[in-house]
């Protein structure tokens, strides 16, 4: 029984024999086990059971943890480290070097510290055929030599890294790649021609979300094999080529969208017969939609919104039977359309139509459905009722209704709705009870309507992570109940008749960024518990009934805006502003607040407002804001600030300062020219190069706003152009005169320093403000004349000169005889229109400058002139002799004589008294 004596035994034998001999041979090499193991020690793990745990020494590396092994020679040839949490860098001669025979190499999803591929690293694999580096934090650039030396390359993947630099010219050389993949990266520069050239087995390019520029090569021509195209979110320009669509006809992916794609949509994409997804949102395509996607049968998904299309909607699309997505929105399209129309497409899932300058029908027919439509966008449609749709579709989860005319009561839901606005239209009654068993709400947005009643207690303890019902009419208070666990990010209640303190339970929302309960009837103090709220940014509870301190904790907070203007809060400001300060803005005008301004403030490097007006703040000119680099508007106006302005060490102060007001403050001393000559943003004048825009915060949609007098006038200016200045100086005690330098301000469109006490003349160098719409020097001791090249301040809509000692004429122009007679008054020594006292002959005459007052442009045209009269001098001297000599027998010394001795003393005399001189040489000469 032991011997083998049939021949199918010896067969068997014989197979067992081999197939252990090949086992045996699949075991990994020692060399190629201690380079792995090497490889491992260079890693930390950031999970207790990574891939790399299997990997233990006197174990057959073939049988590890993504590792693969040829079956014939043992050798390492693949190596899958993708979600393995590791962690730390890779050297350049690391020992997978030892892996010559590696084909594929996969290390995405870890965190390799930014290392950068180095051509040694590359170097190593010459038998790569794919390379998979994504979502593994490398940075750097792209050494050439990877695609040098791997040219069997089939796949490579880098994307969402830190990649900078261009495409290397050198990729050309992996003439079989048929997939690359290079999004979420910061690569620049134009795609280089060779890619189409060369690498023409590409079936799969993405290179969305870096940086590239220029046009879309013509050599794409030639990829005609590439199945799927993916340029989205970089700063591509010009035409789409038409080669793009009559090449390139496998193509079944295509997206161009959020790039600078101009011109008009080619016709040729109708060839794309195997097109299922076409993306060309946020680009500037204009002209009419092309007729011909009658071809594209297969398309599911159709983005053309945020363009510059134009006409009617073209029938042919509404044969796309397969559309899934349909977004049209932000065009500027005519005419009409039926929501019924789009009911044919059976599949569609996202209907999107805002802002399309169309108006749309929302009736439907007996026989229109959407069977599947989850997100419905009908923002600014020219709306006024709710659609149909919302009696049928009890799968719907997106609703968007915002910017319209509907009226009347909200209706029940459907019970599936994930986000729902319907702001910005005009809707009464309450909040109906069916809202609160919308289990999966996420986002309510009813602001800017006439909504009434209690916020319904509910939604406070629901699955809601943002709730939007400011401006409205609710009465109540705050709904009351956080439940632990709060998903809320963003609670708006600004705008209504809210009353009571802020809700204790807040402080289960520790996922809360943005809180706006401004514009209510809130009171009590800022509850302490915020003090958790470590993710909180925006901060508005403006104009409550609010009191108490303010929290010191609020200076070491993570908020970027903070606005607690118009209440009635008490003690000082915060005092410690930590360095890793973040805020953008800080308004606390209206309170009463007391104390000095901490001088941690200078921490908030981003600051960009800061405004403590009407408050008790009693202490010297905080002259060290002035180093804040980004400070554009700075209030003091009615506090106890006091003192002179001071000098400062700062070498270019306040360069960015667009908006000052210390008005109402006991400031002395002299104008402090040299901030006046920091102020370096008003002196941009009517550049067309700076961008018009207002003051405003894009991640909140939160406009800057501030209290001043302006034109006679105390406003709120709810918006701020970014390009407004003015300078208000008023009600203080400043003395001395007014510096010619504010003549180089020429983007102020208000300047007042009423009610001080400055003396000497009015500068001239006031004409250069030529943006200058409100001009207040009331209510000082300034003397002289008003110079009449004020005259020519086009813009100038309101002047007060009154109460001081001004004399002479008033100009005449356009704009000075629009002025009436309060603009002068308190001005003895005035004369001309409007005032009833004429000016005589003399006062006509006078200079319009204060004699010896000359400065800047005025001492050059007092030279020009001098030189003028003399000239003119020397001209009837020499006219008089020459027609005496013309007319007269004899010869006339003696009247030559006593002609150039009267002149030359009365010239003399013209030059000893300077400006004053011109008068009565030009009324005796």
């Amino acid at each position: 029984m032991g011997y083998i004596t049939q021949p199918y035994q010896l067969l068997i034998c014989l197979q067992l024999f081999l197939f252990y001999s090949q086992c045996s041979a699949i075991l990994c090499s020692h060399d190629q086990s201690s380079a792995l193991l090497q490889f491992k020690q260079l890693f930390s793990f950031q999970i207790s059971r990574p891939k790399m745990m299997s990997w233990k020494e006197d174990a057959d590396c073939c049988s590890w943890d993504g590792v693969t092994c040829d079956s014939a020679t043992g050798h390492v040839i693949g190596l899958d480290l993708s979600c393995s949490w590791l962690h730390g860098n890779i050297p350049s001669n690391s020992s997978l070097s030892l892996l010559p025979r590696l084909r594929k190499l996969n290390l995405a999803y870890n965190d390799f510290n930014y290392s950068k591929i180095s051509s040694g690293f590359t170097d190593q694999f010459p038998s790569l055929t794919l390379l998979n580096l994504s979502w593994s934090n490398f940075a750097g650039s792209i050494p050439p030599s990877l695609s040098n030396n791997i040219t069997q390359l089939a796949d490579l993947d880098l994307s969402y890294n830190s990649f900078t630099g261009q495409i290397p010219s050198s990729f050309s050389n992996l003439q079989q790649l048929r997939h690359l993949d290079l999004r979420g990266n910061n690569f620049v520069g134009e795609i280089p021609a060779s890619l189409g050239n060369n690498i023409t087995q590409l079936a799969y390019l993405d290179l969305s979300y870096n940086s590239f520029s220029g046009h879309i090569p013509s050599s794409f021509s030639n990829l005609q094999q590439l199945r799927h195209l993916d340029l989205w979110g970089n700063n591509f320009v010009g035409q789409i080529p038409a080669s793009l669509g009559n090449n390139i006809t496998q193509l079944a992916y295509l997206d161009l969208s959020s790039n600078s794609f101009s011109g008009q949509i080619p016709s040729s994409f109708s060839n794309l017969q195997q097109l299922r997804h076409l993306d060309l949102r946020g680009n500037s395509f204009f002209g009419k939609i092309p007729d011909m996607f009658t071809n594209l049968t297969q398309l599911s998904f159709l983005g053309l919104a945020y363009n510059e299309l134009i006409g009617s909607i073209p029938s042919s699309i509404f044969d796309l039977l397969n559309l899934t997505l349909f977004s049209l929105s932000f065009n500027n399209f005519s005419g009409s359309v039926e929501l019924y129309d789009f009911a044919k497409f059976k599949n569609l899932k996202v209907l999107a139509l805002s802002n399309i300058s169309l108006s749309v029908s929302t009736k439907l027919t007996v026989n229109s459905s959407f069977p599947n439509l989850s997100d419905l966008d009908l923002s600014a449609c020219n709306i006024s009722e709710f659609p149909d749709i919302l009696r049928t579709q009890h799968q719907l989860e997106w609703l968007d209704l915002s910017k319209n005319q509907i009226r009347g009561s909200l209706p029940d839901l459907p019970p599936h709705m994930v986000r729902l606005s319907i702001s910005n239209n005009s809707l009464t009654g309450e909040i109906p009870s069916s809202f609160c068993n919308l289990s999966s709400i996420r986002y309510i947005g009813l602001s800017n309507n006439s909504l009434s009643g209690q916020i319904p207690q509910c939604l406070g303890n629901s699955t809601l992570e943002t709730l939007d019902l400011g401006m409205n009419n609710f009465q109540g208070t705050i709904p009351q109940t956080y439940a632990k666990g709060c998903n809320l990010t963003s609670l708006r209640l600004n705008g209504n008749q809210l009353e009571g303190p802020l809700p204790p339970s807040l402080i289960n929302c520790v996922n809360l960024q943005f809180l706006d309960v401004g514009n209510n009837n809130l009171s009590g103090p800022i509850p302490e518990y915020l003090r958790n709220s470590t993710r909180l940014l925006f901060l508005n509870v403006r104009n409550n009934s609010l009191s108490g301190p303010i929290p010191e904790y609020l200076g070491n907070s993570t908020l970027e805006i903070l606005d607690m203007r118009m209440n009635k809060f008490s003690g000082s400001l915060p005092q410690t502003f930590a360095k890793s300060c973040v805020l953008v803005s800080l308004n606390l005008n209206g309170n009463r607040l007391e104390g000095p301004l901490p001088p941690s403030l200078v921490n908030c490097r981003h600051l960009e407002v800061i405004d403590v007006g009407n408050n008790q703040i009693n202490e010297t000119f905080p002259h060290w804001l002035d180093v804040l680099p980004e400070l554009q508007v700075l209030t003091l106006r009615s506090n106890r600030f006091r003192g002179p302005i001071g000098d400062t060490k700062t070498r270019v102060p306040f360069r960015k300062l667009r908006i000052i007001d210390l008005s109402y403050n006991r400031f002395t001393g002299v104008l402090p020219i040299w901030y006046l000559n920091g102020f370096k943003a008003m002196m941009h004048g009517d550049d067309n190069s700076i961008k018009v825009n207002y003051m405003r915060s894009a991640n909140y949609s939160y406009y800057e706003s501030i209290s001043l007098t302006m034109k006679g006038n105390d406003i709120q200016m709810e918006r701020i152009l970014t390009t407004f200045a003015t300078i208000d100086l008023s009600s203080n005690r400043f003395q001395g005169e007014i510096s010619k330098v504010l003549g180089k301000l020429k983007s102020l469109k208000s300047l007042n320093m009423s009610h001080n006490n400055l003396t000497g003349g009015i500068p001239s160098s006031l004409r250069n403000l030529t943006a200058l719409e409100s001009l207040d020097l009331s209510s000082n001791k300034l003397a002289g004349r008003i110079p009449t090249q004020l005259a020519s301040l086009n813009c100038l809509e309101v002047l007060n000169l009154s109460n001081n000692q001004l004399k002479g004429p008033i100009p005449g122009g356009p704009q000075f005889n629009t002025f009436g007679i309060d603009s002068y008054s308190g001005n003895s020594g005035l004369c001309g229109f409007p005032l009833s006292k004429s000016c005589s002959i003399d006062e006509a005459s006078e200079p319009t400058t204060p004699t010896g007052f000359i400065e800047g442009d005025d001492a050059s045209s007092w030279f020009d002139w001098k030189l003028a009269m003399l000239g003119y001098a020397s001209g009837v001297v020499i006219g008089l002799s020459i027609g005496y000599m013309a007319f007269v027998t004899g010869r006339p010394q003696w009247f030559v004589r006593m002609i150039e001795r009267k002149q030359s003393r009365k010239l003399t005399r013209v030059i000893r008294r300077g400006r004053a001189g011109r008068r009565s040489f030009l009324v005796h000469l």
